[in-house]
């Protein structure tokens, strides 16, 4: 304990599951005294330099970064079903568009696998500019609806920008438009990113290995606290459009993606209020701007709203019959609740540590209550 060896095996896996049952404790103590903002829109700025080459992390720190990123925006549409993301470039000194605000995972994870290659301009050369991006996502982001909740996420690897101006100004626009910027950076700290994390109300990490990048990554995930003076509570007009499959000997129909329109070939939905066409949900309807989301959005949001009580630890628990000395079976898994061991206090039923982190991150649902 007192020097360097790792823990390996099952008291590593063991000592895994505690800590993340320790943060567990931390946010459930909070969880139900915190608003927190449902709707998010988070613009994703990557650090396309030549930083972005160094093989400090295996085999580069872009490699690294596309891939986290690609986890990150699946479980990002797990905890946020209503919210949309996009993702931008810093690279020679400019800041370029990616992918517009849209609701899709796939979408974003296929050009997520392009970053470091020619397609799309997307390969790793010259500077990284913080002000550019700044000026990129105000653009981006300024016609949010006032119930969404604006983030912007740096993940840079340089440790220098090439402004074209003053970045503090840019800094101080950001703020006065209520944008939430945070910075993971993969090099070391740096203070003109860290000050726009302090004075935009964000966080400035700084990842040392690529678990603790997954880590920092994970905390983006779950809806932020939301102050009621910067997204007032108001009730939003939703819509819930039809279904249009394949189309028939009607030929394609015109589906509208972002600012442009393209001709559909597959699957569609129309807005009930204006009969548009939009290809995924949720998004806004670009005629007459109504929000499009299904069922299923609203019902996956819930569980931040209803947290699952938290489990209770309880003593050893052995078989009401048979053998005295056999333990009794998880509720969830049904293995022999050999360590530490759970009890819901609504079902009573008992768990095992790694079912109850499994609940509490993933399920979002007690089995035994459900």
């Amino acid at each position: 304990e007192d020097g360097n060896l790792l823990v390996s095996g099952s008291k590593a896996r063991d000592k895994r599951l505690r800590e993340r049952r320790e943060k567990l404790l931390t946010n459930a103590s909070t969880a139900k005294r915190i608003r927190r903002g449902m709707i998010r829109f988070v613009q994703v700025v990557i650090d396309l330099s030549r930083a972005s080459l160094i093989s400090d992390m295996r085999p580069s720190r872009l490699k690294v970064i596309s891939e986290e990123l690609q986890r990150f925006v699946r479980t990002f549409f797990d905890s946020n079903p209503l919210s949309q993301l996009s993702l931008s470039c810093t690279r020679n000194g400019l800041a370029k568009v990616i992918t517009e605000l849209s609701g899709s995972p796939q979408k974003h994870i296929d050009h997520l696998k392009l970053l470091g290659t020619q397609k799309l301009g997307l390969d790793c050369t010259g500077d990284a500019s913080v002000q550019n991006c700044l000026d990129l996502s105000l653009k981006q982001l300024r016609d949010v609806p006032p119930y969404g909740h604006r983030e912007v996420l740096f993940l840079m690897t340089s440790l220098t920008t090439c402004d074209p101006g003053d970045v503090f100004a840019s800094i101080d626009q950001a703020r006065a438009n209520k944008m939430h910027c945070s910075v993971i950076g993969l090099g070391a700290e740096v203070f003109v990113l860290k000050s726009l994390a302090e004075k935009t109300g964000g966080k400035y990490h700084v990842a040392t290995s690529e678990a603790h990048l997954q880590n920092v990554l994970d905390q983006y995930a779950p809806p932020p606290p939301a102050l009621e003076k910067e997204t007032p509570s108001s009730l939003v007009q939703m819509g819930f459009p039809n279904f249009v499959g394949d189309h028939g000997t009607r030929g394609d129909a015109l589906c509208f993606v972002g600012p442009e329109s393209d001709l559909s070939k597959g699957k569609s939905f129309t807005c009930p209020r204006c009969k548009a066409r939009v290809k995924d949900l949720p998004q806004a309807c670009h005629v007459c701007g109504l929000s499009l989301v299904s069922s299923a959005h609203l019902a996956r949001s819930y569980h931040h709203l209803f947290p699952v009580p938290l489990f209770l630890e309880v003593g050893p628990v052995k078989q009401e019959q048979g053998a005295a000395n056999v333990p009794k079976d998880c509720s969830a898994c049904g293995k022999p609740l050999e360590s530490l061991t759970l009890q819901c206090p609504e079902c009573k039923e008992l768990y095992c540590i790694t079912c109850d982190v499994f609940i509490h991150e993933q399920l979002h649902n007690c089995p035994g209550c459900g």
